[in-house]
């Protein structure tokens, strides 16, 4: 996602890969287009969003599957990263699902998300290396409203409320692939993972509840 600069207002991540929900950048949304569309008449909008994609990817020699998905009023257009087991759905605006969505100039939702991913991924490798193998995971993301916002913006200039996201990112970790063992030293690693000031607390019920910044990670027990 920080290697296409996209913000994903969905992600799920299971045994068949990592698969994202984005919007098209604002550049390629400078022509708008509605279809049905043909082979003689791609949206434009898909065409510039896959200029845009080819100059982010030119430096890396992976495979890239595009595909335009023009059977609806909307264009989509998918791109696949077979080598990584990503893929990443582009949609316009009007044909994104309902919720909150931020300024493409605000990323600071993003970068919370990314470091929530980057903080899991880590407590992973730790794990691997500590086992000789990684269990299996199922990941998802969504977008509740943050039980916190009206103190987050509390004493924040009014002009400054836009930046501060109403919601948060969920991120919710599937763990009940684990052993008990597993589950152990997977606890151990998040703790030993954690940052200064990050605090990691038990959740009703198991499992256990951080937040970075606007994210949220919420380990099943």
């Amino acid at each position: 996602m920080r290697d296409l600069a996209v913000h994903p207002l969905a992600l799920t991540i299971d045994r068949a890969g990592a698969h994202v929900l984005a919007t098209m950048h604002a550049d390629a949304l400078r022509t708008r287009s509605r279809g049905p569309y043909r082979q003689d008449d791609l949206p434009p909008e898909a065409l510039a969003m896959i200029d845009r994609l080819s100059l982010r990817l030119s430096l890396d020699p992976q495979r890239v599957d595009v595909t335009i998905e023009g059977g609806g009023p909307w264009p989509r257009l998918l791109l696949e990263l077979p080598a990584k087991q990503v893929s990443v759905r582009f949609v316009v605006p009007e044909d994104a699902p309902p919720g909150y969505q931020p300024d493409a100039n605000n990323v600071g939702l993003s970068s919370d998300v990314n470091i929530a991913l980057e903080f899991l991924a880590g407590s992973l490798r730790a794990l691997n290396g500590r086992l000789r193998g990684e269990p299996p995971v199922t990941l998802t993301l969504t977008y509740p409203d943050d039980p916190h916002y009206e103190r987050n913006i509390a004493g924040v200039p009014a002009e400054f409320h836009e930046l501060i996201p109403p919601v948060v990112a969920d991120l919710a970790v599937d763990r009940r692939r684990f052993s008990r063992k597993q589950r152990a030293a997977h606890d151990d690693a998040l703790r030993a993972a954690a940052y200064t000031d990050q605090v990691i607390e038990p959740m009703a019920g198991g499992g256990l509840s951080t937040r970075l910044g606007s994210a949220r990670l919420r380990i099943s027990p």
